[in-house]
C-alpha cells in the first residue's frame, strides 16, 4: 500500500505523544509485496501475520517506556484483515500472559471470509474505515459483518465509517486508478485505487478521535 502511508501515519502518531511499532511480515521473509499475487499462490498468509503480530505485541508490552495497558492495533487492507483475523484468534485461542489490546482500527479489510464463518472476535473497541466504491475489498460485507457482530454480542464498541465516492486507497494522497496488476477484485479486469481528500480528511479526524478515547491516561486506581 506505500511506504509514504506508513511514514506519514508514524509521524502523525509521534506527533500525539505515541510510540509506534511497524512489524514487518513480508521484507522479514524477502518480500517486496503480496498485492499482485493470487491469494491461494501467496507464501506468506494472514495466519502467519497473526503469529507475527501476536509476537509483535508480546514484546512491545515488555518494554519498560511503553503502557501495557494502553496498546492500539492499526491495519489497512490485508494488515487490516490480519488485524481482524488477530482479533478472532486472540479469542478462540488465548495465550497466556497475552497483553490486552486497547483499541483496534483498521481501513478497508477483506471481511468476506470472517463473515461467512461467523467469527467471534475479542471484545475490543474496533474502528472499521471504508471506501463506497471499493473493488478490491468491498464495504458491504465488513458493513455486514459488523453488524453480525454487534447483534451476536450485544452491543459491542464497534464503530463502521463508509465514505461515498471512494476506493480502496481513500485515505492516501494518489488519483485514483485503474491496477490491471491486482487480480484479487471484484472484476477481471483489475482494481481501483487511489485517494479522496474528502474521506481523507475525514478518517484521520475519526481516527484522532478514536486513539484519544481508547488510549486515555487512566486515573490511578
Amino acid at each position: 500500500m506505500g511506504g509514504e502511508r506508513y511514514r506519514e501515519t508514524a509521524k502523525r502518531l509521534h506527533d500525539a505523544g505515541y510510540a509506534v511499532l511497524m512489524p514487518d511480515s513480508f521484507g522479514s521473509r524477502g518480500l517486496r509485496d503480496i498485492c499482485q499475487t493470487r491469494y491461494r499462490d501467496r507464501s506468506v498468509d494472514v495466519a502467519q501475520r497473526v503469529q507475527d503480530a501476536r509476537a509483535a505485541l508480546a514484546w512491545l508490552a515488555a518494554q519498560p517506556q511503553v503502557d501495557a495497558l494502553r496498546i492500539g492495533v492499526l491495519g489497512w487492507s490485508n494488515g487490516a484483515t490480519t488485524t481482524l483475523n488477530l482479533l478472532e484468534q486472540r479469542r478462540t485461542h488465548p495465550e497466556p500472559s497475552e497483553p490486552a489490546i486497547a483499541g483496534a482500527a483498521v481501513f478497508y479489510p477483506g471481511c468476506g471470509p470472517l463473515a461467512k464463518r461467523q467469527a467471534v472476535l475479542e471484545a475490543a473497541p474496533l474502528l472499521i474505515l471504508l471506501g463506497a466504491l471499493d473493488d478490491w475489498t468491498p464495504a458491504q460485507p465488513c458493513v455486514d459483518f459488523a453488524r453480525s457482530l454487534q447483534a451476536r454480542s450485544g452491543g459491542s464498541d464497534i464503530t463502521v465509517q463508509v465514505y461515498d465516492n471512494s476506493y480502496h486507497g481513500f485515505d492516501g494522497t494518489a488519483p485514483v486508478r485503474l491496477r490491471a496488476d491486482v487480480p484479487n477484485g471484484t472484476s477481471p479486469e483489475g482494481v481501483h485505487q487511489g485517494g479522496n481528500p474528502e474521506a481523507r480528511a475525514q478518517s484521520w479526524a475519526v481516527l484522532d478521535a478514536f486513539w484519544s478515547r481508547v488510549l486515555a491516561t487512566r486515573a490511578a486506581p
